[in-house]
């Protein structure tokens, strides 16, 4: 994987988030990571169970937007 050119779409890179910490709690047995988790979960329709949760993803996405280097 080329991370200079490869790109993601915002639920991509939510999905990618969702795996990490997946993997995270299979790692650590982190029953407070696994709770946070739970909740973040996409449903069927690829929706958070609460819509404000969205709303601060997408905030963190544009952060990472217009994020400068030091």
């Amino acid at each position: 994987m080329n991370t200079t050119t490869e790109t993601l779409t915002v639920e991509q890179a939510y999905r990618a988030m969702l795996a990490f910490l997946a993997r995270e709690v299979e790692l650590t047995e982190c029953s407070d990571l696994a709770d946070l988790l739970a909740g973040y979960r996409l449903d069927g329709a690829g929706r958070t169970s609460d819509p404000a949760l969205w709303d601060e993803w997408m905030e963190a996405v544009e952060k990472a937007r217009t994020h400068k280097p030091d």
